[in-house]
């Protein structure tokens, strides 16, 4: 494997060339699989739509059959924490879906060694239905390998709660994340010369991040 580069391919794929016990941090955001229930008109296959709450990416329709993008995820999860080192941490960011008048939540994180549950305060919502409160919160599960031997640098952190209060960055991605965000997370959660990974890469914030930063990472 060769560090700092982008390799655009399954990333379970990627993952199985990487050594056990050789990551210090993952950060990553998967697509939500909101497709599944609110398409857009005419697609099939689905649970149920609530038309507008889907993410529209260039190619992937993010609609897999939920029981299959759980498993899916599992996997990926259950790979990242193959590759990280015991003190390494993954902050895996997800979100609720509202659907059915009831709350779809990525209850397979449990699975895992779930340290904190971060609250991630959009500001704002575009999915605004009269049937909800708006729901402007995601979440940003912080998942280690070893509890008793996690790194963690809190005086180096801007936000030291667990309410982070930022607006999504603008760019041309359909859901990027805050550089902000990742630059938090990198400074409490990876040591000078240590390897961050990101296997649903987006945008490249985490990348961006990384190498703005600095310290050898």
């Amino acid at each position: 494997m060769e560090w700092n580069r982008i390799y655009n391919e399954d990333n379970l794929k990627t993952m199985g060339r990487m050594q056990d016990n050789s990551v210090d941090l993952i950060i990553t955001s998967p697509p939500y699989n909101k497709g599944a229930y609110a398409p857009d008109k005419g697609t099939s296959g689905v649970w149920g739509a609530m038309k507008g709450r889907r993410i529209n990416y260039d190619s992937y329709d993010d609609a897999m059959d939920p029981s299959e993008y759980e498993d899916w995820q599992k996997k990926v999860i259950s790979e990242c924490i193959r590759v990280l080192k015991p003190s390494g941490s993954l902050f895996y960011n997800h979100k609720d879906i509202l659907h059915d008048g009831v709350s779809v939540v990525p209850r397979w994180v449990y699975d895992y060694n779930v340290r904190q549950q971060i609250i991630w305060d959009r500001g704002s919502s575009p999915a605004l239905d009269s049937h909800y409160f708006f729901p402007v919160t995601e979440y940003i599960y912080w998942i280690v390998k070893d509890p008793k031997k996690t790194f963690f640098d809190k005086d180096k952190v801007a936000m030291k709660s667990t309410i982070w209060r930022m607006q999504p960055d603008k760019n041309p991605h359909p859901a990027p994340f805050p550089k902000v965000m990742v630059d938090n997370i990198i400074l409490g959660c990876c040591p000078d010369g240590g390897l961050v990974y990101d296997p649903f890469i987006g945008s490249g914030t985490v990348a961006a991040s990384v190498l703005s930063i600095g310290g050898g990472r």
